[in-house]
């Protein structure tokens, strides 16, 4: 939903460097002598410049990411679906977003009753984002309402309720902490979006549910 914010003076052009990948998360394969062994999964890491959009699945090199893992993925949940189409299921508190349900985010997807092939999670990026958003709708909006660490993890274990097994969860933000090992997530990709000047980077994981 919330991306940084256009600032046309910046990078004319995209510019993409692809970053290495690196060996973080393990299994277990069969060696040639039929016994077990630990062996490295790679995680992608790439970086990649887009200019700046409040529409973050608008920007190019999220775009081609969400093409790659989204692919045959048939239940898409996106409960901060802004101005996108690219969950099957979507929610956002604007009533200007052509999304299906116009509801806070955490009330959305603790009242879903559906098994996820993949969840988006693209919230707003700040507390002002956040207070933002309820202004846009006539909402009061207090210091309890604009607390970002609780409305994320809210959000979040509602959707990990409803993701199956093996499901896919793409969290964009300011920072990779995703939905992590704790809910017993692997976490597959990073991708960092330079923006240039002093943005902050775009920051998606890709993740898969154990």
């Amino acid at each position: 939903m919330f991306g940084a914010f256009l600032n046309k003076s910046q990078h004319p052009a995209e510019v993409s460097h692809e970053l290495h990948s690196v060996g973080l998360s393990g299994g277990l394969a069969a060696s040639g002598e039929g016994e077990m062994e630990e062996v490295e999964e790679e995680v992608i890491f790439a970086r990649e410049f887009s200019m700046p959009s409040r529409h973050t699945f608008s920007m190019p090199p999220v775009e081609r990411l969400l093409d790659k893992w989204l692919d045959g993925q048939e239940v898409i949940v996106d409960p901060f679906a802004g101005q996108s189409a690219r969950g099957t299921i979507t929610n956002d508190l604007s009533l200007n977003s052509p999304a299906q349900s116009h509801m806070l985010a955490d009330g959305f997807v603790e009242q879903l009753d559906v098994i996820a092939d993949a969840v988006l999670f693209d919230p707003p990026y700040s507390p002002r984002q956040i207070s933002e958003c309820y202004q846009q709708v006539g909402m009061p909006c207090g210091k309890e309402s604009t607390q970002s660490a609780a409305l994320y993890k809210r959000v979040k274990d509602g959707l990990h309720k409803i993701l199956r097994p093996g499901g896919i969860a793409i969290c964009c933000g300011w920072n990779s902490v995703g939905f992590g090992i704790t809910r017993g997530y692997e976490l597959l990709e990073v991708l960092l979006v330079t923006h240039g000047a002093a943005h902050n980077d775009t920051i998606v994981t890709v993740e898969r549910k154990s």
